[in-house]
């Protein structure tokens, strides 16, 4: 009996000592862990209310981090550490989470002036510090919240989406990554985002129903750009001439997409890029001042874009495209639309232009103008190429003039009749001059000079104007006229072809 009790007794004083020594062990692991939550989040540039630590469990949770990198700022409520390795901590120093799970989560980003700083976030001296330690996060996942980015006063937003869930895996945070732009490299990452709203400039606003991100896929559905004022009230925020924009897109997929940055330089790359159903609608008052800045030709916009971008080939589908201009008060706007058009862009790139075989952008499209007349467009640039030249070559079938008096009525002030029975193009340039020929074949093509109001013809300047029309062209009596153009550097691209293919024309009526 006695060395049972004493056994007993001795059984109670090992449980108590390894009880006291579990308390002494699990006390001194959760101020560790909890001391190094609180070190790496402060190399980090973040701040928080505190830290709680539950060894047994294997979890801890870090209430209202702030984040600061680079000028940005990010607000989390709640951030809640799940299998946390003890053992790699112990021994090696390394932070290894299994899980870290965010849910409804409101991250926000001030990209405040730097001498404009506020009560909430207050500006402190950056400390260069040492990242030693190794943070593994095997996997990341947020459920539902918002992310939001403030721009010029902290409730103007620029940039907002609901986040409905995020998943990243191996996530790595280490003394390079901290550096970086982005401070973390990942393995994997699953985005579904809805409501995203972004404030594209003073007149325009961008929206998208759908943003979904799987790995190295996007895909975007009810992606728009939507003016913020009426046509009339567009006039009145603009000093010279500026379109105003109406888009929607059905569905925009990448694929391949992958970006970085390198010295503050984003790169943005994708293989293909496929942009279908759309409806592009352009409005320009040309009663406003012409805007006398010189226009870049596409090549060199490309070359001295901010960013590096480099896109294999874009395919635009089944998109309607409409263009009107206001040329005269008291009138309708010109009208020309293009429907059913379909196109690709190879080669959309401004990465190691350097190169000698540095492959040439090829844009191929093909439409119905006026919902009628088959056309195509075959354009070709070297974006690397400085003198920024070009070759661009299409054509026009079976359009019955009367079509196109929808834009020659209100902003030439000219009715036709008639068709053109085919039009025939070829054109090469630069950002001064093009050079090229034109072929155009028509039967019955007769004008009317309107009056000034467009109410009726003039019926003196009419029949001067159907005097010099070679109105009895046939197809196979039409030949080749040669063009030469001098380009207006304030107009943009699609006026200089305009100019080239209208001298063409003229010259071929005339």
């Amino acid at each position: 009996m006695k060395k049972s009790l004493k056994f007993a007794i001795g059984a109670l004083v090992f449980i108590g000592l390894l009880a006291i020594g579990f308390l002494v062990f699990n006390n001194y692991a959760e101020k560790k862990i909890r001391a190094s939550l609180e070190t790496s989040l402060k190399k980090v540039n973040a701040s928080f209310e505190k830290v709680d630590v539950k060894v047994l469990n294997r979890k801890a949770e870090i209430f209202q981090p702030e984040f600061r990198f680079k000028g940005k700022v990010l607000k989390v409520d709640t951030i809640e550490i799940d299998n946390i390795h003890l053992w790699d901590y112990l021994t090696k120093k390394n932070l290894i989470i299994g899980d870290l799970n965010i849910s409804n989560p409101v991250i926000k980003i001030y990209n405040l002036p730097s001498d404009d700083q506020s009560d909430t976030i207050p500006k402190e001296p950056e400390k260069e510090t040492e990242f030693k330690n190794e943070v593994l996060l095997k996997r990341v996942k947020i459920s539902g919240g918002s992310f939001e980015i403030f721009e010029k006063d902290s409730s103007q937003h620029r940039l907002f989406t609901s986040l409905k869930k995020l998943r990243m895996e191996n996530v790595h945070i280490n003394a390079r990554t901290v550096k970086e732009s982005v401070p973390f490299d990942y393995e994997l990452i699953r985005m579904y985002c809805d409501s995203l709203f972004y404030d594209l400039d003073d007149r325009h606003t961008m929206t998208a129903s759908t943003f979904e991100m799987d790995n190295f896929d996007i895909l975007t559905t009810d992606f728009r750009i939507i003016p913020k004022y009426s046509r009339a009230e567009h006039q009145k925020t603009i000093r010279v001439e500026k379109d105003r924009y109406n888009l929607k897109i059905d569905t925009i997929r990448l694929n391949n997409f992958n970006w970085n940055v390198d010295k503050d330089t984003m790169e943005i790359t994708n293989s293909f890029t496929e942009i279908r159903g759309g409806d592009f609608r352009i409005y320009r008052d040309k009663l406003q001042p012409d805007d006398p800045s010189i226009k870049p030709m596409y090549s060199k916009m490309i070359r001295e874009l901010p960013i590096k971008l480099g896109i294999d080939s874009v395919r635009v589908s089944h998109v309607y495209l409409r263009y009107e201009e206001k040329v005269r008060q008291g009138r309708e706007p010109g009208l020309v639309e293009f429907s059913g058009l379909n196109g690709t862009i190879y080669h959309l790139s401004n990465i190691g232009m350097g190169r000698k075989a540095f492959p040439e952008t090829h844009v191929i499209a093909h439409a119905n103008l006026m919902k009628q007349a088959p056309v195509s467009m075959d354009l070709k640039f070297n974006i690397a190429d400085k003198s920024d030249r070009f070759e661009v070559s299409g054509s026009m079938n079976d359009l019955q003039a009367s079509q196109i008096n929808n834009f020659l009525e209100p902003a030439m002030n000219v009715k036709a009749e008639g068709v053109i029975q085919s039009m025939n193009y070829y054109f090469a340039g630069n950002a001064y001059q093009a050079q090229g020929n034109m072929k155009v074949a028509y039967e019955d093509f007769k004008v009317e000079v309107l009056k000034k109001d467009g109410s009726e013809k003039n019926k003196i300047v009419s029949a001067l104007a159907n005097l010099i029309v070679k109105n009895k062209a046939l197809s196979e009596k039409a030949d080749y006229k040669s063009i030469e153009v001098q380009r207006d550097r304030s107009k943009s691209f699609w006026n200089y072809l305009w100019t080239c293919i209208k001298n063409g024309a003229l010259k071929t009526f005339l």
